[in-house]
């Protein structure tokens, strides 16, 4: 190995402050120009971090940071957020319009209830015949929205078919 090698290795070590050249390769740097030239390319190299490290308030560092990542899980809270709503929004408007069906006939071939074009079918009425659908017609009341509670009839107050059609609904 060439003593330009040689101080070559051992100067990183003596800028850091790890070593010390010996008096050989000392005498060679004085008289080396090419030597000489890398060892003071070296030191310049060592010093250009020194200004930067007073320049630079660690605590203000951290807490930019830190406020940073906050505000980068925030913002991801946020869309997920906004995502699930969206899903659920989309979920609830696709059962909606599943469930509403189409309108109801004009011949009364599907028994349901349609109020402000909305049409709710009744699975219970759909095995009714006309006459049974318009006595059960006849056994409402009223409209919900026209009256109050009524109280129920007894049952010595009912005839044959209102009886029979209580026991019906209370077998399912």
């Amino acid at each position: 190995m060439t003593p330009c090698e040689q101080v070559t290795e051992r100067m990183v070590a003596v800028a850091h402050g790890a070593g010390a050249f010996t008096a050989e390769a000392q005498a060679h740097l004085t008289g080396c120009p090419d030597c000489a030239l890398e060892w003071r390319l070296v030191q310049a190299a060592g010093r250009l971090g020194d200004g930067s490290a007073r320049r630079v308030d660690p605590a203000r560092v951290s807490g930019a940071v830190l406020r940073e990542l906050r505000a980068g899980r925030q913002r991801t809270r946020w869309i997920r957020g906004g995502a699930l709503t969206g899903l659920a929004a989309a979920a609830a408007l696709v059962l909606m319009v599943r469930t509403s069906g189409p309108a109801p006939d004009p011949g009364g071939e599907r028994p349901g209830i349609a109020t402000a074009g909305l049409y709710v079918p009744l699975a219970e009425l759909e095995s009714l015949d006309e006459g049974q659908l318009e006595a059960v017609l006849d056994g409402l009341e009223a409209p919900l929205t026209e009256g109050g509670a009524v109280a129920p009839p007894a049952l010595g107050d009912l005839d044959d078919a209102q009886l029979e059609r209580v026991l019906r609904s209370l077998e399912g």
